[in-house]
């Protein structure tokens, strides 16, 4: 019996082969509409990419002509120092004192301690630039002690001087044979 003699059977396996033609052209119509999208997804992703990318590198031109990157480079360069000279005892202490440390520093950013740190650093440098004479006689240190600018920074010596002599909590208590 040939397959000419049933012609069902003949039917029959046309239509399955029809069908899985058919699925098969399906999946591929489907997988070339998902294609598609994901191109049409690329190409907006692709046109939002462009202004973006030209705005990214206009902020970072903009941030290398300031310096930022020079700065970051050297301040790398200054963790990596702290890093290699800390060991871990010392890590601990600083975390112990943090908080001294940071009220300290607030303390010493206060305009009127920077501008007398300021001054001071200006007085510093022209004495440094003027050519040493003899120091002053006695009479001559005398005599600045009428000016009232000499006795107010006097003052002021005396309050620092009189506060690191005074005990501070955690430092031991001065002996007689150390004052």
């Amino acid at each position: 019996m040939t397959v000419m003699d049933n012609p069902t059977s003949v039917d029959a396996e046309l239509l399955e082969r029809l069908d899985r033609l058919s699925l098969q052209m399906t999946a591929m119509h489907e997988e070339m509409q998902r294609s598609r999208e994901e191109r049409a997804r690329l190409l907006e992703i692709t046109q939002l990419a462009g202004p973006v990318m030209d705005m990214v590198t206009a902020r970072m031109t903009e941030l290398e002509q300031k310096g930022y990157f020079t700065f970051a480079t050297g301040g790398l360069g200054i963790v990596d120092k702290v890093v290699t000279s800390f060991d871990e005892d010392d890590i601990e202490a600083l975390g112990d004192n943090i908080v001294l440390i940071l009220n300290t520093v607030k303390e010493m950013t206060q305009p009127e301690v920077m501008s007398l740190l300021n001054r001071a650093a200006v007085e510093m440098q022209e004495i440094e630039e003027a050519p040493l004479g003899n120091p002053p006689s006695m009479f001559a240190l005398l005599r600045a002690m009428r000016e009232p600018e000499v006795r107010r920074g006097l003052a002021r010596a005396l309050v620092v001087m009189r506060s690191l002599g005074s005990q501070s909590p955690g430092l031991p208590a001065a002996t007689e044979s150390t004052r």
